[in-house]
């Protein structure tokens, strides 16, 4: 799969939404490529006119993590934070909160619930 396919951009009035497979996530490969990519099109919208104050991570799809997912995850969320991007994930599943829960990795981000909007930890 080429990397420019790895991760998708949907942007949708003032939000932006970043999707990537469950498959790719969890592959320590295609999980170390989607976070260089991520930080590439981070770096990239900065110097836009209108530079991005936060991006949604959607997980509508991911059922599971391991800790190539999770090893992704910290460094997209570590070059969001270094460009001062603000990172939500959605939609994330029990199965998958659970891992950070166990990791204590759910101190780390901000998770956004439908009855409770935007949820932090720790």
């Amino acid at each position: 799969m080429n990397s420019n396919e790895l991760i998708r951009v949907r942007v949708h009035g003032a939000e932006t939404t970043v999707t990537f497979s469950p498959d790719d996530i969890n592959r320590t490969d295609t999980a170390r490529q989607i976070s260089s990519d991520f930080g590439d099109w981070i770096e990239g919208t900065q110097y836009d006119d209108c530079p991005l104050d936060s991006v949604v991570l959607d997980f509508r799809e991911i059922d599971r993590i391991g800790s190539a997912g999770l090893n992704g995850l910290i460094g997209i969320n570590s070059k969001a934070r270094s460009h001062g991007v603000r990172l939500i994930l959605s939609n994330v599943q029990e199965s998958v909160l659970d891992v950070f829960a166990l990791t204590r990795l759910e101190r780390m981000f901000e998770f956004r619930t439908r009855d409770r909007g935007i949820v932090t930890f720790g």
